[in-house]
């Protein structure tokens, strides 16, 4: 098949830092590449987010004027913003992913100014919506046009680049992890306290920065080989994701993880090295603190966990899954 996947433009592909949308398409395109389709990245890079405003500005209509020229079996847009070029693609097939965080939560869309594209992909008689977790699916099926044209696509994780570091029995890695871009929406300035937790991602917030907890943004290559030196991972959702990248990563990097029912949308909670934060002690420090510390000694569960991430996450899975999907849709 030959497939074009359609970026944002806001960051290059890959990204330099930890662009979840970008790391996204581009592991998607290496598996679709190692699968033996024929795949390109359109990521045509904007200046000001007014270029993507309408179909006729001079950024849509090259977008439009490119994606047309490749003449793809398949399309699938990667922006929600995105939404309006469609009815100019000549494609037959084509596809659109929303990353909107709240897609679920129907009294954010208007204060976020997501209520139009919310609208047009859910009207989705041209086109087939690709949904990243089971609650922006079931938020489609309960507002679209086509619930047969509604599929799922999950995030996973590249078992061959993500490798455990093996665990000394004698040895217990005695830090947390905590990866994602520190913002106030996403609250973790709650959690600079909790010992022995280390924070990365891009950070705005200058207060934040100078704390000893914050270790900066590095590289996406750095940050996946420092997974296995933790103990575990930390990731406490304010209600938006439902399947995030880096829980994937740290899985298969064999690090057990402290998350709530936000961010664990496609997890198996029976799973002993899973441990969920209940809403009501979300603003307990001490309980969440605990939490933590038992979860860390759970590095135990190394090789279960690799192996569970392995089964159900890798990109080699996942990528055959939505492989097979577009051919069901040609």
């Amino acid at each position: 098949m030959k497939i074009a996947l359609v970026g944002p433009g806001i960051m290059p592909i890959p990204p330099t830092g930890h662009g979840a949308v970008e790391i996204l398409i581009w592991d998607y395109y290496m598996e679709l590449c190692e699968q033996g389709h024929e795949v390109d990245i359109i990521n045509q890079i904007r200046i000001t987010s007014q270029e993507q405003s309408t179909p006729t500005t001079p950024y849509s209509q090259r977008l439009i004027q490119t994606i047309n020229q490749g003449n793809y079996d398949f399309v699938h847009i990667h922006y929600d913003c995105l939404y309006h070029i469609i009815p100019y693609l000549t494609c037959k097939t084509i596809g659109i992913t929303s990353h909107y965080p709240y897609i679920d939560q129907p009294e954010k869309h208007r204060q976020d100014g997501y209520h139009i594209p919310f609208q047009a992909i859910s009207a989705n008689n041209r086109h087939h919506i690709f949904a990243l977790s089971e609650k922006d699916y079931n938020m489609f099926s309960k507002t679209c046009s086509d619930p047969s044209k509604i599929h799922m696509m999950l995030n996973g994780s590249n078992h061959n680049e993500i490798v455990p570091k093996i665990l000394d029995s004698k040895m217990q890695k005695k830090r947390s992890i905590y990866i994602g871009k520190i913002e106030a929406r996403k609250q973790q300035h709650k959690y600079k306290t909790i010992p022995n937790l280390d924070f990365y991602g891009r950070c705005d917030d200058q207060e934040f920065k100078s704390l000893p907890c914050y270790k900066g943004e590095p590289s996406r290559e750095f940050l996946m080989s420092e997974l296995a030196n933790y103990g575990n991972m930390v990731l406490l959702s304010t209600g938006e994701n439902g399947t995030p990248l880096v829980i994937k990563e740290a899985l298969m990097a064999g690090l057990p993880i402290v998350t709530n029912k936000y961010s664990a949308n496609d997890l198996d909670l029976s799973l002993p090295f899973i441990d969920i934060i209940p809403d009501e002690k979300a603003d307990d420090m001490g309980y969440i603190q605990n939490i933590i510390e038992k979860n860390r000694l759970k590095q135990v569960f190394q090789e279960e966990i690799r192996d569970y991430a392995v089964k159900n996450f890798s990109w080699e899975k996942l990528v055959k899954e939505y492989a097979n999907t577009i051919k069901g849709i040609l």
